[in-house]
């Protein structure tokens, strides 16, 4: 899969850029927005949004996502042979995590 549809030697990475946020997280609990953002994989770009249930307990925040990747749509091979028949999508789960860090002041006395 790495070297023959994802050409992974290739394009090493995928990422996804967010550019907007709607909705609004809690400060404790669970939220749901959606965010905004530019997705790459395999050397294209598009625009998608997604939706993103986050959890926030003390200064932990953790998120939660499923998206479907039409890869053939993106330029991928499709990894089908005569024996093995598979779906043109991929189903893919998102669980990213950080810590939220309180924002400093800038000095009040011009420095």
């Amino acid at each position: 899969m790495h070297r023959e549809i994802l050409e992974s030697q290739r394009y090493p990475e995928i990422t996804f850029t967010p550019s907007k946020m709607s909705g609004r997280v809690e400060l404790q609990g669970e939220s749901e927005v959606q965010v905004d953002g530019i997705f790459r994989l395999h050397g294209t770009e598009r625009p998608m949004t997604v939706p993103l249930r986050v959890q926030m307990k003390g200064n932990t925040l953790s998120a939660r996502t499923h998206i479907t990747i039409p890869y053939i749509a993106w330029g991928l091979k499709n990894p089908s042979t005569f024996v093995l028949r598979v779906s043109d999508k991929v189903n893919v789960d998102i669980t990213p995590k950080g810590r939220v860090l309180p924002t400093q002041s800038p000095p009040t006395d011009g420095r």
